[in-house]
């Protein structure tokens, strides 16, 4: 059995790129034909429907393309192999990638086109993956690139993308000012290889990833082209976590309040003062950030303007 990886590495975990099995391709036809009837706005960016939501007649063909043996092949050779679907976790995706996307806000889109990695675990002995399975063609445009190894792939109907939920850093890359519109299907399988571990801690750990999941989950979808203040307040934390320099800004922002707190309003350095210290600068940041998102929520209210 052939690899379905075409890249190793200690530092970016394992990447496939490759096809679907002839012998699904036509279940991936009628999946896409079907969820495509279901997008009710094909002009917004991005529409997700997740496993436990599908049509029963979509999540049927969705689970014989969770089963193909073909994702044996996540296991690498390796022996006593366990490989678990993690469904739950599994979606259909549209996408619409904006024009000028430098150029505007993206908020819970933001980190699909900022480099990034999807998650931050690493347990010892334990693999997690995502697969990303075009369903539709025309895309010449929208490129899935694996920045630190300068790999690149523009997903089609039957193209598959494998890759380490952890390890693998990764953006989305628009080259040219034209919509191009996508559907794809995403899965994962957490693979333990030459597992000495039982089932059961297998499982345990992915319904860790699962729990990650539906938070990041929740904060991307509802702060994804936001029109009410609760979805400019999530959308603009997705916004500025996308920022390189994010933890920086962040330390230099504390350090402004606490220094304010001391110079100006003569709160001194003592131990006993640590309560008042967090207190009065959870406070201030707090406030200030309802303040920028009252702003943004506003200016969309009185212009139109996201």
């Amino acid at each position: 059995m052939n690899s379905i990886f075409t890249y190793r590495d200690n530092v970016e975990g394992k990447i496939g790129i490759g096809k679907i099995p002839d012998d699904i391709l036509h279940i991936l036809d009628e999946i896409s034909t079907e969820y495509n009837a279901e997008i009710p706005d094909k002009n917004a960016s991005t529409y997700h429907t997740w496993y436990d939501h599908m049509t029963p007649s979509i999540k049927h063909k969705v689970n014989q393309v969770q089963m193909n043996p073909f994702w044996d092949k996540l296991c690498d050779h390796s022996d006593k192999c366990t490989k678990i679907s993690a469904k739950e976790m599994d979606e259909l995706y549209y996408s619409n990638p904006k024009n000028n996307l430098t150029n505007i806000n993206l908020y819970g889109a933001s980190t699909n086109y900022d480099i990034h990695r999807d998650c931050i675990f690493n347990f010892n002995g334990i693999k997690f993956y995502r697969v990303l399975i075009g369903l539709t063609d025309g895309n010449d445009n929208i490129v899935t690139h694996f920045t630190n190894i300068n790999i690149g792939h523009k997903l089609n109907s039957g193209d598959v993308i494998v890759f380490d939920f952890d390890k693998s850093t990764h953006q989305v890359i628009k080259e040219r000012e034209e919509h191009t519109p996508r559907i794809l299907l995403k899965l994962h399988y957490i693979v333990c290889e030459n597992c000495e571990y039982s089932q059961r801690y297998v499982e345990n750990i992915k319904q860790i990833y699962i729990f990650y999941e539906i938070i990041t989950r929740y904060v991307m979808q509802v702060g994804t082209d936001p029109k009410t203040f609760y979805q400019f307040f999530w959308g603009l934390i997705c916004q500025y976590s996308a920022n390189t320099y994010i933890w920086e800004i962040l330390l230099f922002i504390l350090s402004a309040i606490v220094l304010s707190l001391h110079f100006i309003f003569k709160i001194a350095f003592k131990y006993k003062n640590i309560i008042t210290f967090a207190k009065y600068t959870s406070l201030i940041f707090t406030g200030g950030y309802l303040s920028i998102v009252l702003f943004y929520w506003a200016r969309y209210q009185l212009t139109g303007i996201r």
